[in-house]
């Protein structure tokens, strides 16, 4: 059964409230251990995105969504400039159609649009694989120090190793930093 997807890239300010409802409803399902984060037209985690890629259905259902910001990390102590991506989900009865992966491809292209050397995501350990497959390189020896958030503002210092992943796009992967990483902000 092949469904009619409407793909679409949007700038931020351009969503309805009904656009991040529609969001919303797909992270809660696709996130279900988060998904009092996802409550009525609250459509991200940390920062919200610059750009969101997304796949509609003909009743404007969304099926699938990634989201992305442009932000500077420091590695090894020093500035870099990424396309922050997170927020990835394809609704279930989509997964292990192929959407996943073409969700992937478009954002790669919003990546390159936005001329970022870098795509940068931290993944969990059982979505690695799926990303590597895409081109994107893990750092599992790296350790990464943020701020957490809570769905109710509070932030928490956290410190993570391993599942941060890197996509060159305007440079080369041998041009990365080496160093653990400090995010500047929060993440998509």
């Amino acid at each position: 059964m092949t469904e009619d997807i409407r793909w679409e890239v949007v700038e931020e300010s351009t969503l309805s409230l009904p656009d991040h409802e529609a969001i919303a409803a797909l992270l809660g399902q696709a996130f279900p251990d988060w998904s009092h984060w996802y409550v009525g037209g609250r459509s991200w985690a940390g920062m919200q995105p610059e750009r969101r890629v997304l796949a509609r259905d003909a009743d404007d259902v969304v099926l699938a969504h990634v989201g992305i910001r442009r932000m500077f990390i420091t590695v090894g102590g020093r500035d870099v400039l990424v396309g922050d991506t997170g927020l990835v989900a394809v609704s279930p009865r989509l997964q292990g159609t192929g959407r996943g992966r073409e969700l992937m491809e478009r954002a790669h292209v919003v990546l390159e649009g936005l001329r970022v050397p870098y795509g940068f995501l931290g993944a969990g350990e059982n979505r690695v694989p799926f990303y590597a497959n895409l081109g994107w390189q893990v750092f599992d020896d790296v350790v990464a120090d943020y701020t957490a958030f809570t769905a109710e503002g509070a932030g928490l210092p956290m410190t993570d190793q391993g599942g941060w992943m890197v996509l060159p796009v305007a440079a080369r992967l041998e041009d990365w930093p080496a160093g653990p990483i400090w995010l500047n902000g929060q993440q998509v």
